[in-house]
């Protein structure tokens, strides 16, 4: 019998080997997307410090105050 390909576990192993290699630095921060069926995230993140500078999404409206 064939094995079920569980996708997120393979995300996830993706995610550690790329992460392995890759930092944000102040001078030059990390973009991070990740896309759903239906909406696309994204954020600008300084490794070092260990925040993230800015986010947004589709699901936001175009106008923020």
């Amino acid at each position: 019998m064939l094995k079920k390909i569980n996708k997120n576990s393979n995300r996830v192993k993706h995610h550690i080997r790329i992460r392995h290699d890759l930092a944000g630095t102040t001078a030059r921060p990390r973009l991070c997307v990740y896309r759903s069926l239906n909406h696309i995230y994204a954020q600008i993140i300084d490794d070092q410090k260990g925040v993230t500078l800015v986010s947004c999404n589709t699901t936001q409206s175009a106008k923020q105050t």
